[in-house]
């Protein structure tokens, strides 16, 4: 049986892709980039539900998803997230809420910093304290030895959004089909998470980390084995399954729980409600 987890939590974590946001992102954006090229999404998407239901591991679906975003323009990816990129009900609740609170929200997922940027770059950067995302890389005309930097890619979305949409760089710039692992195992988003909490002087035990598939696995049993919060919502079978398999095998130090399994009226408000007496 696992303890209850001290209150007043100070980190949250939480993935992107089917847990904040109905699509996943990182194939989806294939199928809306090249409308012409269907075969890039069907690639992308074979690799990818093998991943999330743990068939494949991370490494082994970028290696084939990752070449296949070649020659995505800058501006496609940002106009997808604003245009295609659909929330779960109830995101500005949630981020607002947690803001209001001084809880440090970050969102920690497989999917692309391109897309956590213009997220952070719409609903504030105040209220996303961080993100940690692979980083699909950009150069010009997608030139592999004429890439950008991941900052100068973050400055050149915040400016997108503040008048300067019309220049021709968001066309010039294009993605090289390279994508560099920051998160390139299931067990990294907890500690890439653990290592922002030890820069914030943040004990384990006030963590939460919120995942719905499989490679949330990691993050979702390590943050409870250090006595934080676990959580899976709006959670696929795969991942129901094997969280309830270590809850019957294993004591943990903090909590798991599964709030909502995965449909299209999976609601914030439901998480938000479950975190709520764990928060100032």
């Amino acid at each position: 049986m696992s303890k209850q987890p001290n209150k007043n939590l100070r980190l949250i974590s939480c993935d992107l892709n089917g847990t904040l946001v109905h699509q996943h992102t990182m194939m989806d954006i294939l199928r809306w980039g090249f409308p012409d090229e269907p075969e890039r999404f069907k690639k992308a998407k074979d690799a990818f539900i093998q991943q999330t239901s743990g068939r494949l591991s991370i490494k082994e679906a970028f290696a084939i998803a990752g070449p296949l975003t070649r020659g995505l323009s800058l501006r496609k990816a940002i106009t997808y997230t604003t245009t295609e990129m659909k929330f779960l009900a109830g995101f500005e609740l949630f981020i607002s809420t947690l803001y209001e609170k001084k809880i440090y929200f970050v969102i920690n997922s497989t999917g692309y910093s391109v897309t956590t940027e213009v997220i952070r770059a719409l609903y504030g950067k105040e209220k996303i304290y961080a993100t940690i995302c692979n980083q699909l890389i950009f150069g010009w005309k997608g030139n592999k030895n004429k890439v950008i930097k991941d900052e100068e890619l973050s400055h050149l979305i915040f400016n997108y959004f503040r008048g300067q949409e019309q220049e021709k760089i968001y066309d010039d710039l294009q993605a090289v089909g390279e994508v560099e692992l920051v998160i390139g195992d299931e067990n990294e988003k907890a500690n890439r998470i653990f290592d922002l909490a030890k820069d914030l002087k943040i004990p384990r035990d006030l963590i939460a980390h919120i995942g719905d598939s499989m490679g949330d696995s990691g993050g979702i049993v390590e943050v409870a084995r250090n006595g934080g919060f676990g959580i899976a919502f709006n959670y696929n079978l795969a991942l129901k399954n094997y969280l309830e398999e270590v809850l019957r095998n294993e004591p943990l130090r903090g909590k798991i729980i599964l709030i909502e399994p995965k449909k299209d009226t999976s609601h914030l408000q439901n998480l938000l409600s479950a975190l709520l007496p764990y928060l100032p």
